[in-house]
């Protein structure tokens, strides 16, 4: 409009001066003109705003680029900077701008930063970025962080400052990722256990320090070779199945086998064997662990020999004491049958029965100890067993003082018995825990002098145990002797005769039902004490006891008792076998003797008819097993064992072959008798 007002004081003044134009003609000409440059106006406008679209799309690619971007002045000052790289250099972008760079780097780098940009400033080709790893400034505690620095100088118009734009990548991951592998190959290289890489084709691509000191083999000799090189020839086709199987995903652990060295000598070495696989799972190789065992080896083969050794000197000892056994006892069964035989005849006079039973006492002390030293070595074996059920201790101690009730009374020692215990049922073996206390009471007479005091007391703690204490006014023992005499063979200064056992089988019985026994004692001539506690019997238990008794026995067989039965008897002995055959014919038995294995398998083929076998064992010629096998198969009769081996795996055979009764000599003839009435009573 007002182009418009100007051409008509324009005309007007043309009009004053003659000038004479179409005002109409003017007019659209003008409004024309002004369309036109509205036009314009408007497609600067939109160019504009164009313009500012692309340059906040520039600056929103620039600020969420995967990577930090940076624009260095001449100097080394920040004069751009997008957030990716704000935030690899932990910073704010106000705080960076116009800020040195360097200030951003660790100290250690910091030179070498300087050196870079000095050479970036010098660069010939502006076209090529150089680049460098450096480590980023970070707090103390922080850790640490890494970026590869390219940089490469900007073209700008002539007159303008040079600018450098940097590219900052993040490189901390793959500098972790390279210090791991630096570290694995450290570990690696300085292990002792050989440690090789191979290949899907079974190619080695690397060995360690170990693999060398191993096989013999530098890494250059292995790398490319197979991996047969270091197997025997005859182990080749085993070695290929354990490879397929890591080829298809699984580990070995601990494979032992052998391998080759260098110079031919066989390896044997424990071998693990796990699969690699690439960055998508893909099984591309195997590493292979081998680890020397030869020493090993070797000590298992030492200590195999050593245990044989062992076993082969235990077996030994073990025959050694079965015979020993044997041969102490044996001499002592015919004078126990004839004196306790004797100590009972009511045709002797008293005192000569009375000599014989002062002989018979004797020789049960004799074969006492023949089964203590027996009893140890199945202990110590572990060889011992407990026929185990509810037990009144009550009832075992009663049984226990009444067997060392006369000796006490010979020796005028007053004994006294105070059961205060409100529970005294345990669950153990009633025989092995009467020989528990008869072993402390036998010592406590032994070693109490005339008229001297032995007490016995139980009681219950508190803590569902029993307490049961037997305490003398004997010779007493030092604290050194109180901790010594649960030792085998030990009897401290004492010489009262014994081996020293008793007391050792009894702690080892005690223990065998989770028990504990202790000895105390105030010191020489100030008596002893021993303790001996033992758990309470459980209501599991009990219900175990009343099953096992409620069990209904099978009823026997009971036919007539043959007086007049004929026994077969078998005895290399001949003082044994005369004292058998002469008691045996005054009980009115029919007796058939043999002295040999030979003898016994003639008189078995001569007669029609046996009613008893009684045989020993150990016989010169052979087995009376075997003789029993024999017996039974023939007559169906029974057979009674009498011999001197008495351990339980004798036991155990002699019932496994068909003897009713195994008896140990020296033998009692109560015993005999009791077993020839089961025997010839029960088929």
């Amino acid at each position: 409009m007002l182009i418009l007002r100007r051409l008509n004081n324009c005309m007007k003044v043309a009009g004053s001066q003659g000038i004479k134009r179409s005002h109409h003609e003017i007019v659209q000409a003008l409004e024309k003109s002004n369309e036109e440059l509205e036009l314009k106006s408007q497609s600067l406008a939109q160019a504009h705003r164009e313009l500012e679209t692309s340059r906040k799309r520039y600056d929103d690619l620039y600020d969420t680029a995967p990577a930090g971007f940076v624009t260095l002045t001449a100097e080394g000052l920040i004069r751009e900077i997008n957030l990716p790289a704000v935030r690899l250099l932990n910073h704010y972008r106000g705080h960076v701008i116009g800020r040195p760079f360097v200030n951003y780097i660790a100290h250690p780098d910091r030179e070498k930063f300087l050196e870079h940009f000095v050479r970036c400033r010098e660069n010939a080709n502006p076209t090529h970025a150089l680049s460098i790893e450096l480590e980023l400034l970070r707090e103390h505690h922080a850790r640490p962080a890494f970026i590869e620095l390219l940089t490469i100088p900007a073209t700008e118009a002539a007159g303008k400052e040079p600018l450098y734009r940097s590219v900052l990548r993040d490189i901390t991951a793959f500098k972790q990722m390279q210090d791991v592998q630096r570290w694995l190959a450290a570990i690696v290289n300085s292990s002792d256990d050989a440690i090789i890489g191979i290949n899907l084709q079974r190619k080695i691509l690397s060995s360690n320090k170990g693999a060398f000191q191993l096989y013999g083999y530098t890494p250059e000799e292995l790398i490319g070779k197979s991996v047969f090189i270091l197997v025997p020839p005859e182990l080749q086709s085993r070695e290929s199945l354990v490879i397929e199987r890591a080829r298809h995903g699984e580990t070995i652990d601990h494979y032992e086998t052998v391998r080759q060295h260098k110079n031919g000598s066989r390896i044997e070495v424990s071998l693990t064997i796990s699969p690699i696989r690439d960055s998508h799972g893909k099984i591309i190789g195997a590493s292979k662990i081998a680890r020397d065992i030869s020493e090993r080896k070797h000590s298992e083969k030492e200590l195999a020999a050593i245990l044989e050794r062992e076993k082969a000197a235990n077996r030994a000892k073990d025959d050694f004491l079965a015979a020993l056994s044997h041969e102490l006892r044996t001499p002592l069964n015919p004078v126990l049958l004839l004196a306790s035989d004797s100590a009972r005849d009511p045709e002797l006079p008293p005192r000569a029965r009375t000599n014989f039973d002062t002989i018979r006492k004797n020789i049960e002390l004799e074969a006492r100890l023949i089964d203590d030293l027996l009893d140890l070595t199945s202990i110590t074996h572990g060889k011992l067993i407990l026929n185990k059920a509810g037990v009144d201790v009550h009832d075992v101690i009663n049984e226990a003082v009444l067997a060392v009730l006369t000796e006490a009374k010979h020796k005028q020692i007053e004994l006294t018995v105070g059961c205060h215990a409100s529970e005294h049922e345990v669950f153990g073996d009633g025989v092995r825990l009467q020989q528990v206390f008869w072993n402390v009471l036998k010592n406590a007479v032994k070693f109490t002098p005339e008229g001297g005091l032995i007490k016995v007391e139980t009681l219950v703690p508190g803590d569902s145990r029993l307490l049961i204490t037997i305490s003398d006014t004997g010779i007493g023992m030092t604290p050194e002797e109180a901790e010594n005499i649960f030792r085998a063979f030990s009897q401290g200064t004492h010489l009262f005769g014994g081996l020293g056992l008793g007391l050792a089988i009894s702690r080892a019985l005690v223990e065998l039902h989770s028990g504990t026994i202790r000895a105390a004692s105030a010191g020489k001539g100030k008596g002893a004490t021993f303790s001996i506690e033992l758990p309470l019997i459980t209501a599991e238990q009990r219900d175990k006891t009343l099953r096992l008794r409620s069990e209904p026995a099978p009823p026997p067989v009971v036919v007539p008792r043959q007086k007049s039965a004929h026994i077969l008897l078998v005895e290399d002995h001949e003082p044994t076998r005369r004292a058998l055959t002469q008691l045996l014919l005054r009980r009115q038995y029919k007796v058939t003797s043999a002295s040999l294995f030979t003898d016994a398998r003639a008189q078995l083929e001569g007669h029609e008819n046996f009613d008893l076998l009684i045989s020993d064992i150990g016989l010169p010629d052979g087995s009376g097993y075997d003789l029993m096998k024999a017996f039974r198969e023939k007559f169906g009769a029974n057979g009674i064992a009498l011999t001197g081996y008495g351990m339980e795996q004798d036991v155990e055979r002699s019932h496994e072959v068909g003897f009713r009764t195994h008896l140990t000599k020296p033998v009692r003839i109560e015993s005999l008798e009791a077993a020839l009435a089961t025997a010839l009573e029960v088929k």
